[in-house]
Parts: C-alpha cells; structure tokens; sequence
C-alpha cells in the first residue's frame, strides 16, 4: 500500500499576542445548552469510530440519542477531551508553526498509509467538530482562507481587509466621485495600515515600501502597472 503526505493546520491571527484561550473555550462548552452547536453531524470519519476514541466506555445505546446524534452531555464531554488534546498537540513537537500574510498558522503531518501520520495531526483534525464559536472564543481563526476577521471599528486594530472594504464601499455607495476630494481620505484610510501616501515624495514612498516588504514592487506584475513613473525633476517639485 501507498503512503500519502497528510497534514493537518489551524491558524490564530498572526498579531494575536497571546497563546490560544484554551480554558476560555472550555468554560464556553460547559456554557452551551444547545447540542445543534456542535458538528458531530459533519464528521469525515462515523460518528461512532470518534467518539470511541475521546469518550472512554462509549455506548451508543447510552451515549446516542434517538436521532444517532451524541447527547448534550456526551458531547460536551467529547468536547472537552477535543480541546485538551489540542492544547497538548500545540505544545508538541509534532506541531510547528509558520507565519504567512495575516495569519499564524500550527502545522503537523507527514507520511500516512491512511491512520494520522501523528497525534497531534488527529488532535487538529478532531478541533474542527468544535463550534465555530468555541474556536474564536480561543482564538482560532475556523477558515483562514478567507480574509482576516473585522474589527469592528476597533480602530487601533484595523486589518487590512477593513481598509479595502471601506475603500470599495466608499465610492461604491455614493451616487457620485467627487475626484481629488475621493484621494485624500481614500489616502487617509490606507494610512491605519501603511505610511501615509501623502507624508514623503514619491521616490522615498517606494523606497521605504521595498524596504518593508524585502521586494521592489516594480518586479511584481500587478503591482507595477500602479506604479508612477517619475524623474529626478519630478521628484524634486
């Protein structure tokens, strides 16, 4: 039989300054009252073969109700388990952690001839039958192929996502473009997230952003086609 590489990720906000709440999630699963909360009902593997594996003497006869659903008891027990094992997975060396754009994201894996290739893999894969709300109560970003959470008006802590938003709905919600006028708080707005446009001239606006970045944006093919060019003479006046 062939093995495959299998990996298993989740991902926290790459600002966050704390380590995930993990005792907040667990005070929120013994808060719920509503076993539609949980995604027992959307598991990859039967629902039987994981809770054999986080519930000790598991029973389906006791265990499930009339639906095959877990009890709410059951379920919160399976939860806590699920939370525990991630926290150790976390702290593991089976896990590492990378930094991409937004986001900082724990990795395990490797090679698997179809059981996990590690615990800790099992361990991240079993978190997303949590509730969407659990993760983000620690912290857990549910699907970070999508854009960074907002930040609701937060706005010592605007994202990125939040400054596109606002431009696109700027003129998109107004009946007219007032020209210059759009620029200057267009200008202002990118200001939460970078150097304001406005606050140096144009060669040094490049040449500070090729510094952040570590790349000259004129080698980048979308990038360069927003690019003025300019002069010496130019930049002078």
């Amino acid at each position: 039989m062939g093995s495959s590489m299998l990996t298993a990720t989740i991902a926290v906000p790459a600002d966050r300054e704390q380590p995930p709440a993990f005792d907040e999630g667990r005070r929120m699963i013994k808060k719920i009252i509503d076993d539609g909360l949980f995604l027992f009902d959307d598991l990859e593997s039967p629902l039987e073969e994981i809770l054999e594996e986080l519930i000790e003497d598991f029973d389906p006869n006791v265990h499930l109700d009339a639906d095959g659903s877990p009890t709410l008891e059951i379920a919160k027990t399976a939860s806590l388990q699920i939370i525990d094992a991630l926290e150790n997975a976390l702290n593991s060396p089976e896990t590492d952690t990378i930094n991409v754009p937004g986001y900082l994201i724990h990795v395990s894996g490797g090679l698997s001839t179809g059981d996990a290739p590690t615990e800790a893999a099992d361990a991240i894969w079993n978190a997303y039958y949590l509730s969407e709300i659990v993760l983000r109560a620690m912290g857990f970003i549910p699907d970070y192929s999508k854009p960074l959470s907002r930040t609701n008006g937060n706005l010592g802590h605007v994202t990125d996502t939040d400054v596109i938003d606002a431009i696109a709905l700027g003129p998109g919600t107004k009946p007219k473009w007032s020209g210059a006028d759009e620029l200057v708080w267009i200008a202002d707005t990118i200001g939460f997230v970078r150097p304001h446009p406005g606050d140096r001239g144009p060669r040094d606006y490049r040449k500070e952003f090729t510094e952040r970045h570590d790349f000259d944006p004129v080698q980048d093919n979308f990038l360069t086609g927003y690019i003025n060019r300019y002069n010496d003479a130019e930049d002078e006046n």
